[in-house]
Protein backbone atom coordinates (compact mmCIF):
# COMPACT_ATOMS: atom_id res chain seq x y z
CA UNK A 1 0.00 0.00 0.00
CA UNK A 2 1.12 3.22 -0.95
CA UNK A 3 1.89 5.76 1.96
CA UNK A 4 -0.84 8.12 0.23
CA UNK A 5 -3.30 4.95 0.36
CA UNK A 6 -2.64 4.67 3.76
CA UNK A 7 -3.09 8.02 4.99
CA UNK A 8 -6.36 7.57 3.16
CA UNK A 9 -7.51 4.64 4.68
CA UNK A 10 -6.91 6.20 7.96
CA UNK A 11 -8.55 9.08 7.07
CA UNK A 12 -11.36 6.55 6.65
CA UNK A 13 -11.43 4.74 9.35
CA UNK A 14 -11.55 8.06 12.11
CA UNK A 15 -14.37 9.18 10.03
CA UNK A 16 -15.75 5.22 10.60
CA UNK A 17 -15.61 5.53 14.24
CA UNK A 18 -16.56 9.39 14.22
CA UNK A 19 -19.75 8.41 12.52
CA UNK A 20 -20.15 5.36 14.95
CA UNK A 21 -19.45 7.82 17.84
CA UNK A 22 -22.04 10.31 16.71
CA UNK A 23 -25.07 7.83 16.50
CA UNK A 24 -24.39 6.99 20.12
CA UNK A 25 -24.31 10.66 21.22
CA UNK A 26 -27.04 11.45 19.38
CA UNK A 27 -29.33 8.71 21.11
CA UNK A 28 -28.09 9.79 24.61
CA UNK A 29 -28.37 13.39 24.64
CA UNK A 30 -31.58 13.82 22.22
CA UNK A 31 -33.11 10.48 21.57
CA UNK A 32 -32.65 6.86 19.72
CA UNK A 33 -34.56 5.84 17.19
CA UNK A 34 -34.74 9.08 15.45
CA UNK A 35 -35.64 8.83 11.13
CA UNK A 36 -32.91 7.82 9.45
CA UNK A 37 -30.52 7.74 12.13
CA UNK A 38 -29.23 4.29 11.79
CA UNK A 39 -27.59 5.35 8.83
CA UNK A 40 -24.45 6.55 10.81
CA UNK A 41 -24.59 3.54 12.25
CA UNK A 42 -24.24 1.66 9.39
CA UNK A 43 -22.13 4.45 7.59
CA UNK A 44 -19.97 4.33 10.45
CA UNK A 45 -19.31 0.33 10.32
CA UNK A 46 -18.89 0.45 6.67
CA UNK A 47 -15.71 2.71 6.67
CA UNK A 48 -14.26 0.83 9.48
CA UNK A 49 -14.76 -2.28 7.26
CA UNK A 50 -13.37 -0.86 4.40
CA UNK A 51 -10.02 0.53 6.31
CA UNK A 52 -10.11 -2.81 8.22
CA UNK A 53 -10.16 -4.49 4.64
CA UNK A 54 -7.34 -2.63 3.11
CA UNK A 55 -4.96 -3.15 6.20
CA UNK A 56 -5.49 -6.75 5.95
CA UNK A 57 -5.17 -6.84 2.06
CA UNK A 58 -2.48 -4.84 1.92
CA UNK A 59 -0.79 -7.03 4.57
CA UNK A 60 -1.39 -10.25 2.93
CA UNK A 61 -0.39 -8.46 -0.86
CA UNK A 62 -4.14 -8.76 -2.29
CA UNK A 63 -5.08 -4.89 -2.57
CA UNK A 64 -8.39 -4.82 -5.18
CA UNK A 65 -8.13 -3.11 -8.24
CA UNK A 66 -8.92 -2.62 -11.75
CA UNK A 67 -11.53 -1.54 -12.93
CA UNK A 68 -14.67 -2.53 -10.75
CA UNK A 69 -12.86 -0.76 -8.23
CA UNK A 70 -11.79 2.87 -10.17
CA UNK A 71 -16.11 2.61 -11.07
CA UNK A 72 -16.99 2.24 -7.59
CA UNK A 73 -14.72 5.29 -7.10
CA UNK A 74 -16.13 7.60 -9.59
CA UNK A 75 -19.29 6.38 -8.50
CA UNK A 76 -19.05 7.43 -4.53
CA UNK A 77 -17.45 11.20 -6.18
CA UNK A 78 -20.36 11.94 -7.85
CA UNK A 79 -22.74 11.00 -4.87
CA UNK A 80 -20.45 12.95 -2.49
CA UNK A 81 -20.52 15.99 -5.31
CA UNK A 82 -24.21 15.59 -5.54
CA UNK A 83 -24.64 15.30 -1.46
CA UNK A 84 -22.30 18.70 -1.03
CA UNK A 85 -24.44 20.93 -3.57
CA UNK A 86 -27.35 19.71 -1.98
CA UNK A 87 -26.41 20.65 1.08
CA UNK A 88 -25.12 24.23 0.23
CA UNK A 89 -28.63 24.74 -1.36
CA UNK A 90 -30.26 23.59 1.53
CA UNK A 91 -28.12 25.56 4.11
CA UNK A 92 -28.02 28.94 1.93
CA UNK A 93 -32.10 28.67 1.80
CA UNK A 94 -31.82 28.22 5.84
CA UNK A 95 -30.35 31.62 6.01
CA UNK A 96 -32.57 33.64 5.20
CA UNK A 97 -34.26 36.86 7.07
CA UNK A 98 -37.69 36.48 7.90
CA UNK A 99 -39.97 39.61 6.58
CA UNK A 100 -42.29 41.16 9.23
CA UNK A 101 -45.51 42.07 9.70
CA UNK A 102 -47.14 39.03 7.74
CA UNK A 103 -50.79 38.67 8.01
CA UNK A 104 -50.25 34.77 9.14
CA UNK A 105 -47.61 32.50 10.09
CA UNK A 106 -47.74 28.67 9.42
CA UNK A 107 -46.02 26.84 12.34
CA UNK A 108 -44.87 23.44 10.67
CA UNK A 109 -45.50 20.72 13.57
CA UNK A 110 -42.30 18.41 14.70
CA UNK A 111 -42.40 15.72 17.27
CA UNK A 112 -43.92 15.56 20.76
CA UNK A 113 -43.05 13.31 23.48
CA UNK A 114 -45.73 12.47 25.47
CA UNK A 115 -47.07 16.27 25.24
CA UNK A 116 -44.14 18.08 25.41
CA UNK A 117 -42.13 19.29 22.69
CA UNK A 118 -39.16 17.61 21.04
CA UNK A 119 -36.05 19.91 20.65
CA UNK A 120 -36.90 21.12 17.11
CA UNK A 121 -40.56 21.33 17.89
CA UNK A 122 -39.42 23.98 20.64
CA UNK A 123 -37.54 25.82 19.01
CA UNK A 124 -40.73 26.45 16.30
CA UNK A 125 -41.91 27.48 19.46
CA UNK A 126 -40.12 29.96 20.44
CA UNK A 127 -39.66 31.43 17.02
CA UNK A 128 -43.34 31.60 16.62
CA UNK A 129 -43.58 33.62 19.97
CA UNK A 130 -40.87 36.08 19.26
CA UNK A 131 -42.24 36.49 15.53
CA UNK A 132 -45.93 36.88 17.32
CA UNK A 133 -44.81 39.37 19.98
CA UNK A 134 -42.84 41.74 17.41
CA UNK A 135 -45.65 41.67 15.19
CA UNK A 136 -48.81 42.36 17.17
CA UNK A 137 -51.01 41.97 13.89
CA UNK A 138 -50.33 38.52 12.96
CA UNK A 139 -52.36 35.15 13.16
CA UNK A 140 -50.72 31.64 13.76
CA UNK A 141 -51.69 28.60 11.92
CA UNK A 142 -50.36 25.87 14.06
CA UNK A 143 -50.14 22.96 12.01
CA UNK A 144 -49.59 19.61 13.30
CA UNK A 145 -51.57 16.55 14.14
CA UNK A 146 -51.23 13.01 16.70
CA UNK A 147 -49.10 10.49 15.95
CA UNK A 148 -49.71 7.11 17.47
CA UNK A 149 -46.96 7.39 20.20
CA UNK A 150 -48.40 11.25 20.82
CA UNK A 151 -50.76 12.07 24.07
CA UNK A 152 -51.95 15.02 22.04
CA UNK A 153 -51.67 16.34 18.60
CA UNK A 154 -48.43 18.88 18.01
CA UNK A 155 -50.83 21.64 17.30
CA UNK A 156 -52.60 21.73 20.63
CA UNK A 157 -48.85 21.25 21.94
CA UNK A 158 -47.70 24.71 20.28
CA UNK A 159 -51.09 26.10 21.57
CA UNK A 160 -50.73 24.85 25.48
CA UNK A 161 -47.11 26.43 24.87
CA UNK A 162 -47.68 29.73 23.53
CA UNK A 163 -50.73 30.85 25.50
CA UNK A 164 -48.20 29.73 28.30
CA UNK A 165 -46.36 32.29 27.14
CA UNK A 166 -48.89 34.94 26.94
CA UNK A 167 -49.81 34.77 23.00
CA UNK A 168 -53.61 35.84 23.06
CA UNK A 169 -55.70 32.72 21.88
CA UNK A 170 -57.36 34.37 19.42
CA UNK A 171 -54.68 34.79 17.52
CA UNK A 172 -53.99 30.88 17.31
CA UNK A 173 -55.63 28.75 14.86
CA UNK A 174 -54.99 25.00 15.27
CA UNK A 175 -54.95 22.52 12.11
CA UNK A 176 -54.68 18.88 13.86
CA UNK A 177 -54.71 16.65 10.73
CA UNK A 178 -51.80 16.67 9.04
CA UNK A 179 -48.86 14.51 9.33
CA UNK A 180 -46.13 15.33 6.78
CA UNK A 181 -45.50 18.58 5.37
CA UNK A 182 -47.57 18.81 2.32
CA UNK A 183 -51.06 18.00 3.93
CA UNK A 184 -49.63 21.27 6.83
CA UNK A 185 -49.18 23.49 3.68
CA UNK A 186 -52.61 22.11 1.62
CA UNK A 187 -54.38 22.11 4.85
CA UNK A 188 -53.04 25.19 6.64
CA UNK A 189 -53.97 27.19 3.26
CA UNK A 190 -57.50 26.19 3.72
CA UNK A 191 -57.41 28.61 6.94
CA UNK A 192 -55.81 31.15 5.50
CA UNK A 193 -57.79 33.99 3.46
CA UNK A 194 -57.08 34.29 0.27
CA UNK A 195 -54.58 37.09 -0.68
CA UNK A 196 -52.91 37.41 3.09
CA UNK A 197 -49.19 37.30 3.38
CA UNK A 198 -47.69 33.99 5.12
CA UNK A 199 -44.49 32.97 6.69
CA UNK A 200 -43.84 29.18 7.10
CA UNK A 201 -42.00 28.34 10.54
CA UNK A 202 -39.86 25.82 10.61
CA UNK A 203 -36.14 25.24 11.33
CA UNK A 204 -33.86 26.35 9.05
CA UNK A 205 -32.77 23.17 7.54
CA UNK A 206 -35.99 22.19 6.41
CA UNK A 207 -36.64 25.84 5.21
CA UNK A 208 -35.77 24.88 1.31
CA UNK A 209 -38.05 21.87 1.16
CA UNK A 210 -40.98 23.83 2.79
CA UNK A 211 -40.74 26.39 0.11
CA UNK A 212 -39.91 23.99 -2.34
CA UNK A 213 -43.77 22.03 -1.09
CA UNK A 214 -45.37 25.13 -1.36
CA UNK A 215 -44.08 26.36 -4.95
CA UNK A 216 -45.69 23.31 -6.04
CA UNK A 217 -48.72 23.88 -4.69
CA UNK A 218 -48.75 27.60 -6.34
CA UNK A 219 -48.44 29.14 -3.36
CA UNK A 220 -46.51 32.33 -2.51
CA UNK A 221 -44.98 32.02 0.77
CA UNK A 222 -42.13 33.62 2.37
CA UNK A 223 -39.59 31.61 4.88
CA UNK A 224 -39.42 32.37 8.64
CA UNK A 225 -36.63 30.37 9.57
CA UNK A 226 -35.72 28.47 13.23
CA UNK A 227 -32.01 27.68 14.70
CA UNK A 228 -31.17 24.32 15.14
CA UNK A 229 -29.67 22.67 18.06
CA UNK A 230 -25.81 22.12 17.58
CA UNK A 231 -25.76 18.68 18.36
CA UNK A 232 -28.27 18.06 15.62
CA UNK A 233 -27.06 19.48 12.65
CA UNK A 234 -25.48 17.01 10.78
CA UNK A 235 -28.11 14.63 11.82
CA UNK A 236 -31.18 16.78 10.08
CA UNK A 237 -28.81 18.14 7.07
CA UNK A 238 -27.87 14.62 6.12
CA UNK A 239 -31.72 13.17 6.96
CA UNK A 240 -33.20 16.60 5.10
CA UNK A 241 -31.30 15.75 1.74
CA UNK A 242 -32.59 12.34 1.52
CA UNK A 243 -35.79 13.90 2.17
CA UNK A 244 -35.39 16.53 -0.57
CA UNK A 245 -34.08 13.61 -2.99
CA UNK A 246 -37.09 11.29 -2.46
CA UNK A 247 -39.80 14.57 -2.81
CA UNK A 248 -38.00 15.60 -5.95
CA UNK A 249 -38.12 11.86 -7.85
CA UNK A 250 -41.92 12.10 -6.56
CA UNK A 251 -42.76 15.44 -8.55
CA UNK A 252 -43.92 17.08 -5.22
CA UNK A 253 -40.91 20.06 -5.18
CA UNK A 254 -40.71 22.93 -7.31
CA UNK A 255 -37.30 24.40 -7.91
Amino acid sequence: MSKMANVINCLVLVLGVLMILYYFALGIFVRFGQSLQFLWLLAGGACVLRSLYWLWAARVGKCPGGRLVWILRILLALGLLLFFVGEVIILRAGCIEAPAGLDHIVVLGARVNGREPSGALRNRIEAARDYLRANPGTVAVLSGGQGPDEEISEARCMYEHLTGEGIEPDRLILEERSTDTGENLSFSRALIPEGSSVGLVTNNFHIFRALATARAMDWKVAGVPVPTSLISIPHYYMREFVAVVVDALKGDLAF
